[in-house]
């Protein structure tokens, strides 16, 4: 990590206590809020079957695979995302 004068972008002080920071170099993956999946494109057939099914659905968002957001999630089977 860099040096301590270094800021996190993302106003967490020190980027070793960020998961964003962490977790930069690591490829991105899309999940919603409520899926229990997470998936290598916003465009995946599961993902937008899964939309469809819900009266609101949550947005897709964009994370780090990695990220706490990711954790508790599986790899989705029809897309197959970076494990």
């Amino acid at each position: 990590m860099a040096g301590s004068s270094e800021q996190c972008p993302h106003g967490m002080g020190s980027p070793e206590w960020c998961s964003l920071c962490k977790n930069a170099e690591k490829p991105s993956v899309y999940i919603t809020g409520g899926g229990m999946a997470y998936h290598a494109t916003p465009n995946c057939n599961a993902l937008a079957e899964g939309q469809a099914l819900v009266a609101n659905p949550e947005p897709v968002v964009t994370v780090a695979l990695g990220s706490a957001a990711v954790e508790g999630r599986k790899p989705c089977k029809t897309c197959e995302p970076p494990v």
